[in-house]
C-alpha cells in the first residue's frame, strides 16, 4: 500500500494528470512492474537452478537485460498509444474498472505464496513463477486493451463533437445569411420610403427626424465587403452581436484570399476564433477595453489569419495552443481543436500567445495556386 501511494503521488505531482487519470496510469505502472519482478525471478530461477548458471555477475546482466527490454516494449507501446489523442480523459467508472482489474490480477498472482495447497496455486517454486508471470501477463495484456477501447470510445466522441461544431457554426452562418438578406432588403426599402417622406416633409424638424430615423437603421445595412461572402456573412453577424454588448471589432485585409477554402471550414474557422474573442471581452467591465481586431493578410506565398483581443484572464498555454480552464475538460476546448484540425486541413499551423493584456492568435496557411 505505502509502494502504491507513493507511485500514486509521483504520477500525480510530476504530470499535469487529474487524480482520476493518475490513478488509472498508476494501476497500470503497479501491474507492469510486478510482472517485470516476476519475469526477473522466473529467469533467474530458471538460469541458476535448472542450467546451473551460478555467479553474483549473471543475476546483475539478467536484471538489468530484462528490465531494459521490458520497459523498452512497454514504452513503445504507451508511445503507441497517444497517437490520435492528446489527452486521455478518465471516469470514475473507468478508474473503477482498472482497479478491480489489478487487485484481481495482483490477488491471483501471488495465491501460491500464501497457501501453496490452493485449488489455484503451485506447490513447486518453478510453478509459483510461471503461475505469478502468465497471470501478470494476463492482466497487461487486459488493462492496455481496455486503454485502446477507452482511447477509442474518446476519439470517436471528439470527432463527433468537433463535426457537431462544424456543422453548428455552418447552420449559424446559413441562418445569418437568410436574415442578413431580408434585413438588407427591409432595409433599402425603408430608405427609399424615407427620401420619399423627407421630399414631402413640412418642417425643418420632420426632416431631421427622418434623418435620425436613417441614420438608426444604417447599422443593419451589411458594411462589409471582405471578397469573400462567407466571411461577410460571418463578420456582419458578430458585428451586430458585438453592437449590442458594446465590444468594438475591426477587420483589415482581403477574404478574397480564403476562396480555395470551403464554406464549411471558413464559417468554423472564422466563427469559433470570434466566438472565443467575444466570451473573453464581454466578460470585462470596461467597455472601451472591449476590443476585438481580425486580420486576413498575404505574406509572400502565405495567408496570416491574427485575431487580437484585451484579455484580463489568466491563459493556460500547452504547446503554443490554449487550454481551457474549466474542471471539466472532456467536454470542453473542441472549438481550439476544431480550429486547428481545419487549417492542419490546408497545412497551416497555430499559434498563440498572451503579452500586457492582449490575447493574440496567429494561423499560417499556405496559398494555393
Amino acid at each position: 500500500m505505502v509502494i502504491v501511494g507513493l507511485l500514486l503521488g509521483y504520477i500525480y505531482i510530476c504530470n499535469d494528470f487529474s487524480f482520476k487519470e493518475a490513478g488509472f496510469y498508476c494501476v497500470k505502472a503497479f501491474i507492469n512492474g510486478e510482472f517485470a519482478a516476476s519475469m526477473c525471478w522466473q529467469i533467474y530461477y530458471y538460469l541458476r537452478y535448472v542450467r546451473g548458471m551460478d555467479g553474483e555477475h549473471w543475476r546483475w546482466v539478467e536484471l538489468v537485460l530484462v528490465y531494459a527490454v521490458i520497459f523498452a516494449i512497454l514504452t513503445l507501446i504507451e508511445l503507441n498509444l497517444k497517437k490520435d489523442l492528446e489527452e486521455l480523459h478518465i471516469t470514475r467508472r473507468e478508474l473503477l474498472v482498472v482497479i478491480i482489474i489489478a487487485a484481481s490480477v495482483f490477488a491471483m498472482s501471488n495465491l501460491s505464496y500464501l497457501d501453496q495447497n490452493g485449488l489455484f496455486s503451485g506447490s513447486f517454486v518453478m510453478d509459483i513463477f510461471i503461475i505469478r508471470t502468465l497471470v501478470d501477463l494476463s492482466g497487461i495484456a487486459v488493462l492496455y486493451a481496455y486503454h485502446i477501447q477507452v482511447k477509442e470510445v474518446q476519439i470517436r466522441f471528439e470527432k463527433d463533437a468537433l463535426h457537431n461544431i462544424m456543422e453548428m457554426q455552418y447552420k449559424n452562418y446559413q441562418l445569418s445569411k437568410e436574415n442578413i438578406d431580408m434585413v438588407n432588403q427591409k432595409y433599402h426599402d425603408l430608405k427609399h420610403q424615407i427620401n420619399l417622406l423627407k421630399s414631402g416633409a413640412d418642417s425643418e424638424k420632420a426632416g431631421e427626424y427622418l434623418e435620425q430615423m436613417e441614420r438608426e437603421i444604417k447599422i443593419y445595412e451589411t458594411q462589409n465587403k471582405t471578397g469573400n461572402k462567407v466571411l461577410d456573412t460571418i463578420l456582419t453577424s458578430k458585428s451586430m452581436h458585438c453592437q449590442r454588448h458594446g465590444i468594438e471589432l475591426k477587420f483589415m485585409g482581403e477574404g478574397q484570399l480564403l476562396n480555395f477554402m470551403e464554406d464549411m471550414d471558413i464559417s468554423a474557422l472564422f466563427g469559433n476564433m470570434l466566438d472565443n474573442a467575444i466570451e473573453s471581452v464581454v466578460k470585462i467591465k470596461d467597455r472601451q477595453k472591449r476590443l476585438i481586431s481580425l486580420h486576413v493578410i498575404q505574406d509572400k506565398q502565405f495567408i496570416r489569419i491574427r485575431t487580437e483581443n484585451y484579455c484580463e484572464e489568466n491563459v493556460q498555454f500547452q504547446d503554443g495552443i490554449p487550454i481551457t480552464t474549466k474542471k471539466d475538460k472532456r467536454f470542453h476546448g473542441y472549438g481550439m481543436k476544431s480550429m486547428k484540425k481545419i487549417v492542419e486541413k490546408y497545412g497551416g499551423s497555430v499559434m498563440a500567445g498572451k503579452a500586457n493584456n492582449w490575447f493574440e492568435l496567429k494561423i499560417l496557411i499556405p496559398m494555393k495556386h
